[in-house]
């Protein structure tokens, strides 16, 4: 499956070299553009593009346009140029592309328009013009009826429960490579589908948050395969996961009148999402049987247990060790006795090689997928994936090529250069970029552990990412998630439409979200200062666990995610520019632990704040989003319930952001202040607690 040969993505091509395209030359695909709402009849010229979140119909709001750039992962675009642009000669490709047309064009046309619609990028309309008239193309459809296009929806459940629910042994590393596993997992299933329909990747309407949908041809008996393997795929989580993840598959048969009309287009997403609700409630009712059967554990210790995910139902040939990575020792080539022994921590297969992903993924490029001539146990592919497939039992991924062994498809992250392009938030602190002092505690804890030294490449744990802190030793838990997203996606009358907007939003949370991390734009503690090598290499002491769609969940030292929760505030506000004021911005909650406090509770704390920042009220029983929780914890939950009712409006869980701005940010430039200099690059800046009064 190639990314896309298509002779309509050829004229999008077309358009970006020659700035505009007669009508004539669009004919053939006229019904298909119709269906769009693109009028051709004078043919198609390049147009700024108008702010996607914005409301056309609003005439208070300005028409702000994006830069007619190509996409670069390490510059973020705003919609903020006033005046309509009317130079397009940065989004001409070069004479000669070798690589495939449709990452090209997504290279190129993501930042420019058209004539007929300035809200739709060229990219995302010839992308969703070719899918459309692959449906129209058809000859002979479904035997049930005559409707020639198939909507395929999916829609992961359980995705919390199967992320964060983890120990802490090796928890940053494992959690990372947990969630990265979901990302693969939603475009191995996309892979497969688009195989079985002989489709391309124009077919692929959105992709990101934890599910996908897909605009195929109504071929005969497709809609009976998808089905079949949504099938596969949940027996294989269903044991994999034990019973916590749930993928929900659904795919409807429509006519394509339905793209014409708004409403009735409306009305089959609606439909839709019913229906993948309706499976959500009734998973795994197949599996009642199994479900309800008790059984005995394969591992009747608690030092035999799997110990990330505590797993007690896998025999000895599914256990491995960790403490030495590189022998892929099972526990069945121990004697029995000795099982126990603290020089053994045993983990389940995949644990294994999601621990040994882990470390891998920070500098990985490319994965490449393979069907065969893979032997997991050689230690070069030690961190390789499987999936179940259609037609092979097994689908490998790994991080590089194996030798001797031709790819049968290479995703490459972040970078249009291959086929298929993977979007990934992969910034993560590394034990070498941290300062020496932290570096310094990160040791000394991993050896109180029993662990081996870390690496220079390894994943930076809690204790380094604490000690990296300015005054106390605390890992901050971050989570943000954007406000009304319904509303924001209701408005949708076609795919076109549909595509951008999704596309965008992961744009901004997989791609943009690392150089967020990477710059200091924020810097109230003043770590870019002249005494950078006290904190360590640049960029911020975080590590992204997991983000997409339109959430996030980051991790680092206290005042590093405080600082970087208002960068990330500041920059969406910029890009989801007009946006209209009703719908809110983007809310969070982050919570301060202890390093050793186990993971998936701070994901739950974490998720708490941010719950409280969506749903909070200042005193007058109106709730009000687009607000940030600071240093959530019980002990203030329940303070604020034994306070007068009358007076509980003066103890606030969250705040505005204006007044997050106005008070926050102003007090920690007081603690700067107040802070101990730093000595040589083996201390850290402390602040003086004895200059504040506890009154």
């Amino acid at each position: 499956m190639s990314g896309s040969s298509h002779p309509v993505i050829q004229l999008g091509f077309d358009l970006l070299k020659e700035k505009s395209i007669e009508s004539h030359l669009l004919e053939e695909y006229r019904e298909a553009f119709s269906l769009l709402d693109i009028d051709i009849s004078t043919g198609l010229k390049l147009a700024g593009l108008r702010s996607i979140f914005s409301d056309p119909t609003d005439s208070t709001t300005a028409a702000n346009y994006y830069l007619p750039c190509k996409l670069d992962p390490k510059t973020i675009n705003y919609p903020d140029q006033d005046v309509e642009p009317s130079d397009f000669e940065n989004v001409r490709p070069p004479k000669t592309c070798s690589q495939n047309l449709l990452v090209q064009l997504e290279r190129y046309g993501s930042f420019v328009a058209t004539s007929a619609d300035q809200q739709i990028p060229v990219y995302d309309l010839f992308k969703s013009v070719a899918a459309v008239h692959d449906c129209l193309g058809l000859k002979q459809c479904d035997q049930e009826s005559d409707k020639k296009c198939l909507l395929v929806g999916c829609d992961f459940s359980g995705i919390q429960d199967t992320v964060y629910t983890i120990s802490s042994k090796g928890a940053l590393k494992t959690l990372r490579a947990r969630s990265f596993m979901l990302e693969m997992l939603t475009e191995h299933i996309i892979y497969e589908i688009l195989n079985l329909a002989k489709a391309e990747r124009h077919a692929v309407i959105y992709s990101g948050g934890g599910g996908f949908g897909l605009l195929l041809p109504n071929d005969c008996e497709l809609k009976g395969k998808i089905e079949d393997y949504g099938e596969i795929l949940n027996r294989w989580v269903f044991v994999e996961f034990e019973g916590r993840l749930f993928i929900a598959l659904d795919v409807i048969p429509f006519d394509k009148e339905e793209l014409r009309s708004e409403k009735l287009f409306k009305k089959l997403r609606q439909t839709q999402a019913d229906n993948l609700d309706r499976l959500k409630r009734r998973k795994f009712i197949d599996q009642l049987g199994t479900l309800f059967t008790p059984s005995m554990p394969e591992q009747l210790t608690t030092r035999a247990e799997c110990q990330i995910t505590h797993r007690d139902d896998l025999s000895d040939e599914k256990m491995f060790d960790i403490n030495e990575p590189g022998k892929f020792r099972c526990m069945s080539s121990v004697p029995v006795n000795e099982r126990e022994d603290d020089q053994y921590l045993w983990v389940s297969e995949s644990c294994y090689h999601l621990f040994m992903l882990g470390d891998k993924l920070i500098e990985a490029e490319h994965i490449c997928r393979y069907t065969s001539g893979i032997d997991r146990s050689k230690k070069e592919l030690h961190g390789t994936l499987v999936l179940p497939g259609i037609e092979t039992r097994n689908v490998y991924y790994t991080v590089t090529e194996v030798a001797g062994v031709i790819p049968e498809a290479q995703w490459a992250i972040n970078a249009w250069d291959q086929e298929i392009v993977l979007l990934y938030a992969n910034y993560v602190r590394k034990h070498g970029d941290l300062s020496f002092y932290a570096q310094k505690q990160e040791d000394e804890s991993l050896k109180k552990d029993g662990g081996p030294a870390a690496k220079s490449k390894d994943t930076a744990t809690f204790e380094g990412l604490a000690s990296s802190s300015c005054g106390a030793d605390l890992v901050g838990a971050l989570r943000m998630d954007v406000d009304n997203l319904g509303n924001l996606f209701s408005s949708i009358g076609n795919i076109g439409q549909l595509s951008t907007r999704s596309r965008m939003l992961n744009l901004f949370f997989k791609v943009y979200l690392n150089q967020i991390c990477r710059n200091r734009e924020t810097d109230i503690l003043n770590k870019t200062g002249s005494e950078t090598l006290a904190w360590g290499k640049p960029g911020r002491n975080v590590s992204i666990i997991y983000a997409g769609g339109d959430d996030l969940f980051i991790v680092g030292a206290w005042d590093d995610t405080i600082e970087l929760a208002f960068d990330i505030h500041k920059v969406f506000s910029g890009f989801s520019y007009g946006r209209p004021e009703s719908d809110g911005g983007i809310s969070g909650g982050l919570t301060l632990h202890q390093p050793k406090f186990p993971l998936y509770q701070m994901a739950r704390l974490s998720k708490e704040a941010e719950t409280y920042a969506k749903n909070d009220d200042d005193g007058d029983g109106q709730q009000r989003k687009n607000r940030i929780s600071l240093f959530y914890d019980h002990s203030k939950l329940h303070r604020k319930k034994r306070i007068d009712r009358h007076c509980q409006s003066r103890y606030m869980l969250s705040m505005e952001w204006a007044l997050a701005y106005a008070f926050l940010l102003p007090l920690m430039k007081v603690y700067r202040r107040c802070s101990l200099p730093v000595f040589n690059a083996t201390e850290r800046k402390k602040i003086d607690v004895d200059k504040f009064s506890f009154g």
